[in-house]
């Protein structure tokens, strides 16, 4: 959330929207900066390291940058120590 958050306040628009939703039992968040730049894409690579991170995106429209992210929803195995 942050990184994406992060993201939409440096392209400088006067206000973000963040919208939350359940997509196929993952959490999809997707953030819209309202302002004019146009799309950062080294944020992706950020995202893509985020553990859960099943896709993500960024594109420009005429209501501002969108910049998204949708993460599982599963919880993490638990690590098991190897036999000995």
């Amino acid at each position: 959330m942050r990184l994406l958050v992060g993201a939409a306040a440096a392209d400088d628009g006067r206000r973000i929207s963040v919208h939350l939703a359940d997509q196929d039992d993952m959490l999809l968040i997707a953030v819209l900066s309202h302002g004019s730049s146009e799309p950062e894409e080294t944020i992706l690579s950020a995202l893509t390291a985020v553990p859960g991170t099943t896709s993500c995106g960024t594109d420009a429209s005429e209501d501002g940058r969108r910049v998204w992210a949708v993460l599982s929803t599963a919880r993490p195995r638990a690590r098991t120590a190897p036999p000995a």
